[in-house]
């Protein structure tokens, strides 16, 4: 059986990154609940059309419709072949309660645990360019100096939305690292990206070799 992980971390402490990494080299697929939420939006079906409706409504989308698009991704059978990286999901302890009263167990939940203060000084240095979508950070990913000019502050980028998001992210933290105590793999995020993706590397191998998984898999890059 391949790896099913969740992946869980505040805004801005790394976890896209992270999910590229664990994707090319243990070959995961990837299921974010958003990107699943917008193609079906986008493919207009009678999920995205519902979708669509609430949404325009000002309200948010019930946890049973997005437990429901994640359940069929993780009876797919790409995610049995391959293993699953949940990215962000499930964020609340219902909609994990809910995922283990279906059956689905993970191998392993890794937390990325990132100071505050520099939490907030990645979010204030953001910016997105409107023409291409890419998002840079003036201190870790600066922008070509032919698109500096036309770049943007995205509106959820302010001091006092990180820090409500910051407070929500905390309660469900605690919630959701008592559920999965067992399986919790908390990886210290301050550092450069190298050394904190050399740890999760490290510590998947273990997983695997315990697992007796992928006898002859070897980590490249290490």
């Amino acid at each position: 059986m391949p790896l099913n992980v969740i992946l869980f971390g505040p805004p801005g402490s790394g976890k896209g990154t992270v999910s590229e990494k664990l994707i090319r080299d243990f070959g995961l697929h990837h299921i974010s609940a958003g990107d699943l939420l917008r193609a079906e939006v986008e493919r207009h079906t009678a999920v995205g059309r519902q979708c669509a409706a609430i949404i325009a409504e000002g309200n948010l989308i019930p946890d049973s419709i997005v437990i429901d698009l994640v359940c069929k991704v993780l009876e797919s059978p790409v995610v049995k072949e391959r293993g699953a990286l949940l990215d962000g999901f499930p964020r609340t302890l219902q909609q994990a309660q809910e995922i283990h009263r279906r059956g689905y167990i993970f191998d392993v939940m890794v937390v990325l645990d990132v100071d505050g203060e520099k939490l907030l000084r990645r979010c204030l240095s953001r910016r997105l360019d409107p023409v291409t979508g890419k998002v840079y950070n003036l201190l870790s990913n600066p922008p070509p100096p032919e698109v500096v000019d036309r770049l943007q502050i995205r509106s959820d980028d302010t001091r006092a939305k990180h820090n409500r998001r910051m407070e929500i992210y905390y309660e469900q933290k605690n919630a959701l690292v008592s559920f999965y105590r067992n399986i919790i793999l908390e990886v210290d995020g301050n550092p450069p990206m190298k050394y904190v993706y050399y740890e999760i590397k490290r510590n998947f191998l273990e997983l695997i070799r315990a697992k007796n998984k992928y006898k002859n898999f070897q980590i490249s890059n290490l």
